[in-house]
């Protein structure tokens, strides 16, 4: 993995002449789709609303990283440690499914452990990153909890993704994720919406539920 540079300016230049308070490194299991939705919210902080003296940094997946979580875990410890550029108050996130296929409870007890020993924000969405979707479009009260949690395979997309591709009119791809056309106006919606869910990780390793939206709202501006 490597620490990017920042897409886009780092925050309006009339606004504010000093270095961010806070700098969000963000490390994610996927390595499209995440990395495409954290990258329009760079592209559109300020219609989004996030705080000017935050400042979020993309840690890239190299083509041979494993996405394993606990994998992703150690290289962005170890991206940030070569770059050298990570200061006190800096927040490392690292944004992974709870796929139990591949994410074994041990791990998930590993990434807890540093959670709470303050080596990272741990950004978990039971059970896919598409659930974190497809709440900008609905509480997914409408949804059987079930269906939703245990997300199997329908042909040759899960549960979750076909749900999120009805929401978007049929099509959805992990590759071309149109955030400023299907996402960045429902941003708050969604996180209104994960609140109706489970926002506590010990939890999340069973129950369904999302972080992302408590790390988003973290970032945004409250004034």
């Amino acid at each position: 993995m490597r620490v990017s540079q920042p897409y886009g300016k780092r925050y309006a230049e009339d606004e504010f002449s000093q270095e961010p308070k806070i700098r969000y490194f963000i490390a994610c299991e996927g390595e499209k789709t995440e990395y495409r939705y954290f990258k329009g919210i760079i592209e559109f902080r300020t219609e989004i609303g996030i705080n000017p003296l935050v400042e979020i940094i993309p840690i890239r997946h190299e083509k041979d990283t494993s996405s394993n979580p606990l994998k992703i875990f150690q290289d962005a410890k170890k991206a940030i440690k070569k770059a050298s550029n990570f200061l006190d108050g800096d927040k490392l996130c690292i944004i992974v499914d709870r796929d139990k296929q591949s994410f074994t409870d041990l791990q998930y007890d590993v990434l807890l452990k540093a959670e709470k020993n303050g080596e990272i924000k741990f950004c978990i969405t039971n059970p896919c990153f598409e659930f974190w979707l497809l709440l900008h479009f609905s509480d997914c009260t409408e949804y059987d909890k079930l269906f939703l949690v245990n997300n199997e395979k329908v042909g040759n997309r899960t549960y979750i993704e076909k749900c999120l591709m009805e929401k978007l009119g049929g099509s959805y791809s992990k590759t071309r994720l149109k955030f400023q056309d299907n996402y960045k106006d429902k941003i708050k919606f969604a996180i209104e919406n994960s609140k109706k869910y489970s926002l506590i990780t010990e939890e999340l390793k069973e129950k369904i539920g999302t972080t992302i939206g408590l790390l988003i709202e973290e970032m945004i501006d409250k004034n």
